[in-house]
């Protein structure tokens, strides 16, 4: 087994090909290290898997293959963007192939981008550039970077500024970042929209998850 140092004090691990149980209680040490600083909610490792996921998209075997593929070991575009619009999956399949990554002894950083912004003002205004360089070293070096509902902040020069920081560092250094927005890709900042369209983009569609379910369960309330 080896250890690989991402950023200070983050490490990840490469399993051997013959492991003692010791190597494998660090192994498990180190992905439970990585969930708790990962941002993905615990609740979903249950809810939100490949294995749980609910087809609703007629188009979907055209796209499925990608998704189940989209692993360290098998990635060839390091940029994945999963445009659609709300209710279609988009964040179950994001943060399932998070959870992949994370069992895989990867560190993953998954933020719903006003989350990331309001994270990086906090930062600066608590202790100035220590946390908030802290915050962005993690989300430019980490093995898997999960940006939620990107376009659903409010977009001003500083926060285009930031998420330009972050995107343009990964794509330079291929680095892989999945995004999901309900936008086209032509109404993100541009060259957030360049970067992304050299990955692979899957438009989701269908009849919204949520919307179907509240339906379901208003027939069910029904006298």
């Amino acid at each position: 087994m080896s250890w690989k140092q991402r950023i200070p004090g983050v490490f990840e691990v490469t399993p051997g090909d013959e492991e003692s149980q010791e190597d494998r209680n660090w192994a498990q040490a180190q992905i439970e290290g990585s969930i708790a600083i990962s941002g993905i909610p615990l609740e979903t490792q249950v809810t939100h898997r490949l294995s749980t996921w609910q087809d609703r998209d007629p188009s979907h075997k055209d796209w499925w293959s990608t998704i189940r593929g989209w692993l360290p070991e098998a990635i060839s575009e390091p940029f994945l963007a999963l445009i659609g619009t709300p209710g279609t999956g988009k964040t179950h399949l994001a943060l399932a192939l998070g959870w992949e990554w994370l069992e895989r002894g990867k560190t993953v950083l998954y933020y719903h981008v006003t989350g990331l912004l309001n994270a990086l003002r906090d930062g600066y205004r608590r202790s100035g550039e220590t946390d908030y360089s802290h915050i962005i070293a993690f989300a430019q070096n980490c093995s898997l970077l999960i940006l939620d509902d990107l376009g659903a902040e409010k977009e001003t020069e500083w926060a285009t500024e930031q998420l330009d920081y972050i995107i343009d560092y990964r794509y330079e250094h291929r680095k892989p970042l999945i995004v999901t927005s309900n936008l086209a890709l032509d109404k993100l900042p541009p060259r957030v929209s360049d970067r992304l369209r050299e990955g692979c983009i899957i438009h989701l569609r269908g009849e919204s998850f949520r919307r179907s379910k509240r339906y379901k369960s208003d027939e069910t309330d029904k006298p």
